[in-house]
């Protein structure tokens, strides 16, 4: 227009009001709309897809579809597709496919609901125009559908002539190696023309960028902005833009609303839950959001798996009002959300739901706009226009309660695409095969191999092939495709100074070549290009640094305190191990499961076993106690474990009643596996803190069991309820929690083993200086080669106390042993690699060999 302006010699002219055709004519609609009161309601893009999803719903075949959406989606695209070629719906009657017919039903069933709502959709605005529309000028496109060019040709006359008249394009070619190589060149090309000329102006055309967004993103940041991933907050623009936009739900404050209506519709996992929690949207300040942090660990030890978002909050406001010193302002603003979405219960009609959602956002996850960047205020005012797009189609979607009005909103907010708007960067970036109607200094085809140019036949779903073709619908022959194909050639050629066309190599190892069609062009020389993620490319320019291996720690502290046998556990894995888990605490957080999880069925065991051997106190007592009275005993220590653990952390009646029936049940097992040993008495159960002083430290620990033999000696037992093995030998053991027990225990001591109560197996682990202590005709262990128990304590003491001078001295050095890795999950602070205890684990012979009475 400025060219047609500048040839009339005006030096002043209005700015033309360029629009995309269907905006254009929504725009027209609603200006002949308001002079006509009378006229149909023109429906918004997510109305048209809920009523087409509601039209299929509504049929016995589309009940039967396994993905109603897509049914849906396929449907409305073959009714536009009809409307746009001029191919009337009285013709499928003539083609009696399932397909043909079903598109019958649904769309007639589509068109019954819009006449019911007095309502219009987007494909009927064109028919619906006012002779008299103004002035237009129209671009020729290979986009234009036959209808609507027609129209154009009666309304706007001829098409704007191409802008540029000089020579055709130089055309290259380039063969790439594989995909992300073909990504990797696009992006350095690109970077090269820029830096020898700033105002160098490029459309790329990637034909699969829907299904590639990220790796378009990682290889264009490596090459063109780097400077996104720097630490010091920097957010210098990139010269690049991707078109097309990405679902509205992916952006942060939409997230952050979805999720706070989340958690009011029934109940809250807790994973749901902590998400909600740890929102940055929710916190006014980074010391709120550490406070939220301490109260999420909390409830990840006392909370249960799944409640309603009022359990939840009032046990957050207990543990925070035990333990966390600071505010949680944090609880109110979620408290505040739940009290203005739950105000009204029922079902309500949209226009109550957008009011009330829109007060919850202020209230909660929209607190602070002044935070928002502007990508991130723009999505927030696109997901507002949803919003109160849904409160003006009230009459379309009725009254609904909360939970469905939601699903309503987050359909809404993924099934809209949003780009935000960032400028006009050099560098466009499109998925869009058609011509790009402007000028530019260069383009880049990618995607030009022989099988996917000329694009291959892709017939629309739904309408039969023979009236595709009929009707010249483009995609369903491979003539037209292949005269689709030339002209767009033609158009690339003409807007641009250079072109360049590549493809990429499949990752199957088949060869792959550019497409006949462009055999005119010549290689294109690129430097060596090399594909790498974004962070790489920021790396390369980063300075030499000088590399420091410290695995010295200082020595411990007197203030500082142990964390009993499992210091030592880990120090005797990995040094590293010890020093980060307990000097450090690297600990893993846990997770709420349902039921009781693992650690709680292990301290529920030792009480049931407590209170069962607390009352028993001997084998002979235990022989000489009646069925009936057994399983009295049993029923009642299990209850009382039961409570008692439900007192910390309840997972809920039925889960209750599920443990005390396998609780029933094993310890009942376990009692027959005792009644088998040599006779013994009971000298003490879940004995005192006991303090032992290895390596010039204090190590607190307690003793589960201790028996006494009647033919002499005693036995130190600690219960385990999953699957163990013989884990306290070797230099560097996996567990010395037994020979600490021997150390603390020395005196008489025979054995030392463990109780392995589950329900696979039932039986003990042990070390053990002589025949028979744990089952008829079992033998004595080995002892290490030791010729008596006391020479193999004394054995043990050397090395318990190397491991606790270790760990006193500060070693911290990264040397696990061979499965130490496996049950890591340290390696993100090690840096040792993980794939080294996944393959030592496989290498391991399995656990070590366990005692002779196992």
């Amino acid at each position: 227009m400025d060219r047609l302006h500048l040839a009339a010699g005006h030096a002043v002219w209005p700015t033309p009001a360029i629009r995309d055709f269907d905006g254009w004519l929504l725009e027209r609609y609603t200006e002949r709309q308001q002079r006509d009161a009378s006229l149909p309601r023109a429906l918004t893009d997510f109305e048209e897809r809920e009523l087409w999803r509601a039209a299929i719903l509504a049929t016995e075949i589309g009940r039967e579809c396994l993905e109603p959406d897509g049914a849906a989606a396929s449907a409305r695209r073959a009714r536009r597709a009809m409307l746009e070629h001029g191919i009337p719906f009285r013709a499928l009657t003539a083609h009696q496919t399932p397909e043909a017919l079903a598109l019958l039903e649904w769309n007639a069933a589509f068109e019954a609901r819009c006449q019911e709502l007095e309502c219009i959709p987007a494909d009927r605005l064109l028919t619906e125009l006012a002779p008299d529309i103004g002035r237009v000028a129209w671009i020729d496109s290979p986009s234009w559908r036959p209808v609507a060019r027609r129209w154009l040709q009666t309304h706007g006359g001829a098409p704007l002539a191409p802008a540029r008249t000089g020579s055709a394009a130089v055309m290259r070619r380039h063969e790439a190696s594989a995909p992300d190589a073909e990504l990797a060149a696009i992006a350095h090309w690109a970077a090269g023309e820029l830096a020898v000329q700033p105002n160098y102006r490029a459309w790329i055309l990637i034909p699969d960028l829907r299904s590639r967004r990220s790796e378009v993103e990682d290889a264009f940041d490596a090459a063109l902005a780097p400077q996104r991933f720097r630490f010091d907050g920097t957010r210098d623009p990139a010269p690049y833009a991707i078109a097309g936009g990405t679902a509205l739900a992916d952006y942060a404050p939409v997230r952050a609303a979805l999720c706070s209506l989340r958690a009011l519709t029934g109940p809250l996992a807790f994973e749901d839950l902590s998400a909600l929690l740890r929102l940055p949207e929710l916190h006014a300040s980074p010391s709120e959001a550490a406070a939220v942090a301490q109260l999420d660990v909390m409830l990840r030890e006392r909370g249960p798996s799944e409640a309603p978002l009022r359990t939840w909050l009032a046990l957050a406001r207990r543990l925070a009002h035990e333990r966390v010193s600071a505010a949680l302002p944090a609880l109110a603003r979620i408290e505040r959300c739940a009290e203005l979405v739950t105000a009204l219960p029922g079902a309500q009609p949209l226009t109550y739901w957008a009011s009330v959602w829109l007060q919850a956002f202020q209230a909660a996850a929209w607190a602070w706009p002044e935070r928002w960047s502007s990508t991130e205020f723009q999505a927030a005012e696109r997901f507002r226009d949803v919003v109160v797009g849904l409160a003006a189609a009230a009459a379309l979607f009725g009254s609904r309660g909360a939970a469905s009005a939601l699903g309503l909103l987050q359909r809404a907010a993924r099934d809209t695409v949003f780009q935000p708007q960032t400028g006009v960067p050099p560098i466009a970036v499109s998925g869009h095969i058609m011509d790009p109607w402007l000028d530019y200094d260069g383009l880049w085809i990618a995607g030009c191999d022989a099988d996917r140019w000329p694009p291959p036949v892709a017939a629309i779903p739904l309408i039969p092939l023979p009236l595709q073709r009929q009707f010249g619908v483009v995609a369903a022959t491979a003539a037209l495709q292949f005269e689709l194909a030339v002209d767009l050639e033609r158009r690339w050629r003409r807007c641009a100074d250079r072109c360049v066309f590549s493809c990429a190599a499949p990752t199957d190892g088949r060869a792959v070549h550019l497409s006949p069609l462009l055999s005119e062009s010549s290689p294109l020389e690129l430097a060596a290009v090399t594909t790498r993620p974004h962070w790489q490319a920021f790396a390369m320019h980063a300075p030499r640094l000088e590399r420091l291996n410290d695995e010295q720690a200082p020595p411990v502290g007197t203030d500082e305190r142990t964390r009993g046998v499992a210091t030592l556990q880990a120090q005797s894995r990995c040094a590293f191990r010890g020093f980060a888990q307990v000097r450090l605490a690297c600990d893993s957080l846990d997770r709420p499961v349902p039921g009781f999880n693992q650690r709680e069925r292990g301290t529920l065991l030792h009480r049931v076993l407590e209170e069962v051997w607390s009352t028993l106190r001997s084998s002979a007592q235990l022989a000489a106690l009646a069925p009936a009275e057994r399983t009295a005993l049993i029923r009642r220590s299990v209850v009382g474990a039961v409570d008692a653990q439900a007192a910390q952390r309840d997972p809920g009646r039925e889960w209750q009643r599920r443990e005390r029936g396998r609780l029933e049940a094993l310890i009942d097992k376990w009692l027959q596996v005792e009644s088998l040993r040599e006779p013994f008495e009971v000298e003490a159960v879940e004995q005192g803190m006991q303090i032992g002083r290895f390596g010039g430290l204090e190590f607190h620990v307690r003793i589960d069991r201790c028996d006494r033999l009647v033919q002499g000696g005693r036995v130190l037992i600690d219960y385990k309820s999953g699957n163990v093995g013989a884990d306290w030998r070797g230099e560097r053991p996996d567990n010395p929690q037994l020979p600490i027990y021997a150390l603390l225990q020395r005196q008489e001591l025979v054995a030392v083993a463990y109780a392995k109560v589950n329900a696979s197996e039932c039986g003990f682990v042990a070390e053990t200086a002589r025949n028979g202590v744990f089952k008829p005709g079992g033998r004595r262990s080995a002892l290490e080669g030791q010729p008596d128990f006391t020479a193999l304590v004394d054995l043990w003491a050397a090395r318990i106390e190397t491991l606790a001078a270790q760990f006193a001295a500060g070693n911290a050095a990264v040397a696990p042993t061979l499965r130490a890795c496996a049950s890591c999950d340290l390696q993100a602070l090690c840096r040792i690699p993980s794939a080294q205890g996944e393959s030592a684990d496989a290498e391991s012979t399995g656990a070590a060999t366990a005692g002779a009475d196992e």
